[in-house]
This record gives C-alpha cells, structure tokens and sequence, in this order.
C-alpha cells in the first residue's frame, strides 16, 4: 500500500505536518510539494492526504489547479484532507475549509480539518511580517500543532487503509 502526501506550503507549516504524518503512517510513505513537483504517477497510489496552509483566507493558487486537475483520481481513492491555519472559531475553520477543498472532495474525505497553524518569520518577507504581528499578535515564530487533530488524522488514515487492504 501506497500512500501519498501532497501539500502546498508557503512558509513550511504544511510541510512540517506532511513530514510529521510521513513518520507516523506504516507502509510506503511518499511526500511531495505539488508546487515544486505537480506531476504524480497515481499508477501506484492507494491512498492519499492533501495539505495546503492558508493565506489571506485561501490556500495557494497552484495547489488549487492541481486539486482540480487530479480531482478524478483523487475521488478513486481514500482521501484525508487537512488545512494549517490560525483560525480561532469553528465557523471560521468551517469557511476556510470549504473554501480550499471543493464539495465533492470534501463529502469523499474521511478526514476534513484544520490541524494547527504556525509563523516562520525566517520565511517571511516585510509585509507578511506586518500582517502577521497585527493580525495574528505574533511576533517571533510559533508552531501550534493540535495534537489531538494529527492523531485523529493518522487513526482515521490507517483505518481507511485496514479497510482498503481487507477489501482491495
């Protein structure tokens, strides 16, 4: 069994998650930033989990063109979907959510939420430091992770490939 880790990341949150995922799932594990690296030989995959962080209330543009690119494939396999952003309500979780993952894939997931958020201000340019420190308060980097989403994240990954493997 094949699982496949997508992400998009502009200051590597959504990466860090990816890799963290990558050390907790058994099997062939492969990660990749579908910004550097966009193609994917879905020949081999039987599972996958897309990541993406959020940025002005909407993830990366090509992370977007390549979910509706391969949105056919991957609606054809087990699909947890996960977003790392500093959206302190549901209902703000809610909206981000629905505005990065379309329907279909949404309702096809079995894993639909954010996973924690985090500042690297070594990444950052000058006006994305500005915007952070008055929107966020933050001022030195941070990575808040929920724990408790990334675990709910991996049981509800190695379920679906149990079930998979049980019912090819």
């Amino acid at each position: 069994m094949k699982t496949l880790i997508t992400y998009s990341s502009r200051y590597g949150t959504s990466e860090k998650v990816a890799r963290l995922l990558a050390d907790r799932l058994p099997g062939d594990v492969h990660v990749q930033d579908v910004v550097e690296r966009p193609d994917v030989d879905w020949a081999g995959v039987d599972h996958v989990i897309v990541g993406s962080s959020i940025r002005m209330g909407k993830i990366q543009d090509e992370m977007t063109a390549w979910l509706h690119i391969n949105e056919s494939e991957l609606l054809k396999r087990p699909l947890g979907l996960y977003l790392c952003a500093g959206t302190p309500t549901a209902a703000e979780r809610k909206r981000e959510l629905e505005a990065a993952y379309r329907d279909a894939l949404r309702a096809h997931a079995y894993f639909v939420e954010v996973v924690g958020s985090g500042y690297d201000f070594e990444r950052m340019g000058f006006l994305d430091k500005a915007i952070v420190r008055m929107m966020a308060k933050q001022t030195v980097s941070s990575l808040n992770l929920d724990e408790a989403m990334l675990d709910e994240l991996v049981e509800s990954a190695q379920a679906s490939l149990r079930t998979r493997s049980e019912n090819p």
